[in-house]
């Protein structure tokens, strides 16, 4: 006799490009159908994408539909996936657990940090307001063990981590064998360090320096710095993989990340990262294997330097990085995930 299969809901918009969202559809595209029966939410203003989750259609008036959709994913399900914190409302968590249902979420921001402009504790307008919220989530993951040992402000954090992955067939790995073009992929914001890869640009200007994406920062720095970088705005996800095959090299001068994906999407185009060690990148990424992991801006243009000077180094950790990318590939990663699942409590 068959086993009945675990319907689960991933509460997200799956074919609206964030992060929580983008990692939802590749959940429904990899969880085991035979195990799973998935549903989930799509806006009714954006294109299709593929899934294998039956779809709520979110249409407008947004607020009161989406609402909707997350109650209909709620009745429907045994399992919840609600990663996206202040889009769903703590009625519903509430309503989930007295329907006991299993809900879980993920943590992929430090949960402590007052600083950031976009910080958790700012979302929920105070600590105490954050701390009501997640007492309504029995499982909590973190994403890395750096924001497992460094979001102690309230909520409890589980010690298992779940990493999120990559779909490395969405890429085309090329081995990269000399350094001309650098990118950049992320909110134009003074938040990201778009001002320091900003710098970077006016020092070599030999290379040409990328950046993808958008934001509030962006023509303040097409004034001052003018010719010497290339925005390409946002890219849809799909289509990324076209412009990092002409890329070399990615640089991320933020300070405050989760787990960036952007990384692991470079990595599966075979392209090296330098990132700053603030947020635990080093969990991944081995200095000077497939990118380096560095603490000041110097050592960023150090590392450049290295590059421009040993031609060789750029075609080695190219060839690590699509190593790094096939760890955390989707296929190999929900293993993890479905095991989490199975053990909810």
């Amino acid at each position: 006799m068959k086993s009945k299969k675990k319907k689960i809901f991933l509460g997200a918009f799956l074919n609206y490009t964030n992060a929580q969202n983008i990692n939802c559809l590749a959940l429904s595209n990899h969880l085991n159908l035979n195990k799973y029966s998935i549903y989930s939410m799509c806006v009714s203003f954006r294109p299709k994408v593929k899934t294998n989750a039956k779809i709520f259609k979110c249409s407008y008036p947004f607020r009161l539909t989406s609402k909707i959709g997350f109650l209909w994913g709620i009745i429907i399900c045994d399992v919840a996936y609600l990663p996206k914190h202040t889009s769903t409302p703590k009625w519903i968590l509430k309503f989930a657990n007295l329907l006991n249902r299993k809900i879980f979420t993920t943590i992929e921001a430090n949960m402590c940090d007052t600083l950031k402009e976009r910080s958790m504790i700012k979302a929920f307008k105070g600590s105490e307001n954050m701390i009501r919220y997640f007492n309504n989530i029995k499982n909590i993951y973190p994403i890395t063990k750096h924001l497992r040992d460094n979001s102690n402000c309230g909520v409890l954090v589980n010690k298992n981590v779940l990493h999120l992955g990559v779909n490395t067939s969405n890429f085309n790995p090329i081995i990269r064998e000399k350094l001309k073009n650098i990118v950049f992929v992320g909110t134009v914001e003074k938040a990201k360090g778009i001002i320091e890869f900003s710098k970077l640009s006016k020092l070599y200007t030999d290379l040409k320096f990328h950046v993808i994406g958008d934001g509030p920062s962006r023509k303040i720095i097409e004034e001052e710095y003018n010719n010497s970088l290339i925005f390409h705005g946002i890219i849809p996800n799909a289509k990324l993989d076209n412009l990092l095959k002409d890329m070399d090299l990615l640089i991320l001068p933020s300070r405050a990340e989760g787990f960036p994906k952007v990384i692991l999407e470079a990595a599966s185009s075979g392209i090296p990262s330098i990132v700053f060690s603030d947020y635990g990148a080093n969990e991944w990424i081995v200095n000077n294997d497939c990118g380096f992991v560095v603490d000041t801006f110097e050592q960023i243009k150090e590392s450049i330097d290295f590059f421009i000077n040993n031609i060789s180094e750029l075609k080695k950790k190219s060839e690590n990085a699509i190593i790094l990318s096939n760890k955390f590939d989707w296929r190999s990663v929900v293993i993890k995930w479905e095991k989490i699942i199975s053990e909810l409590k």
